[in-house]
């Protein structure tokens, strides 16, 4: 298998390892802020071994990049995770995968980064087809669910942009055991803050808690962390727009949520958008 061919495999094992999340988090009863900062501390525990063994030095210039990333990525969690306590799996997955609108203006801005033809055409698709997944009456009726899904994509869209620049530097480990490392310790002192009882918790929400930072945290978001050294970051952002196809997918098996035919056809406008990015 070609490299491109193995990196494309990785990434559609980061879609379906993230598609898990908004289950794992629909079937925990933990507050959101129990569910981010768990989710960040075990990620960092179970890569801390490796990042001991592979540490590198970095420059103090960048250490400002890496604690906005930490922080991009500590409130990317809140916003979204506390969003499904108000709005479906649907809205929710497919609002906060809105980021690679958000993404193209920051590269723009930031970096002075013009996106070509091919991406420009993905973005149109992947927002019609977020657009027809969403129709169903939610965006009226579960606002502030809403909201907080697209305060998420914003908070990510910033923490790729700065993982981008990261991983142009560093390897993978140390990019990212630094900003979950990061992300927790910002995570656990809003907790301290508003006094969320942390420990004592039912032995089922410790599996649940587990489970959200192997699979979507520690294998998924490191995996598009891995591909971010090879793709663009407006690539990757819409390849995370996968996230509510299998979301939806889980969504039917879990919760019983049958998507309607428009939903349907708005996932394969999102497939659609993936296929034909443009890998810059």
């Amino acid at each position: 298998m070609k490299k491109s061919g193995f990196l494309l495999f990785l990434i559609f094992i980061g879609i379906l390892s993230v598609s898990f999340a908004s289950i794992f988090i629909r079937l925990s009863e933990s507050h959101p802020l129990i569910i981010s900062t768990y989710r960040m501390g075990i990620s960092s525990i179970i890569l801390l071994p490796i990042f001991i063994f592979k540490k590198e030095k970095i420059l103090r210039k960048d250490k400002i990049i890496f604690l906005l990333s930490g922080t991009f990525l500590a409130f990317h969690f809140y916003t979204w995770i506390t969003s499904l306590r108000f709005t479906s799996i649907m809205s929710s997955t497919v609002l906060v995968t809105t980021n690679p609108i958000f993404v193209s203006i920051f590269s723009y801005f930031l970096f002075k980064k013009i996106p070509k033809t091919k991406t420009i055409l993905a973005i149109i698709l992947s927002i019609f087809g977020v657009t027809l997944m969403s129709y169903k009456g939610d965006f009226s009726t579960n606002i502030k669910g809403n909201l907080l899904a697209l305060s998420g994509a914003i908070f990510a869209s910033l923490y790729i942009i700065s993982n981008y620049s990261l991983r142009k530097k560093y390897n993978l480990i140390n990019v990212i055991f630094r900003v979950y490392f990061i992300s927790f310790l910002i995570l656990l002192i809003f907790s301290l803050i508003l006094k969320i009882k942390l420990i004592f918790l039912p032995k089922k929400e410790y599996l649940f808690l587990f489970l959200i930072a192997l699979l979507p945290q520690v294998i998924g978001h490191s995996i598009f962390n891995y591909a971010l050294k090879f793709f663009s970051p407006t690539f990757i952002s819409l390849t995370i727009l996968g996230e509510p196809i299998g979301a939806t997918i889980l969504g039917i098996i879990f919760f019983n949520e049958i998507p309607k035919f428009i939903e349907i056809l708005g996932g394969i406008l999102i497939i659609l958008a993936i296929l034909i990015s443009e890998k810059e």
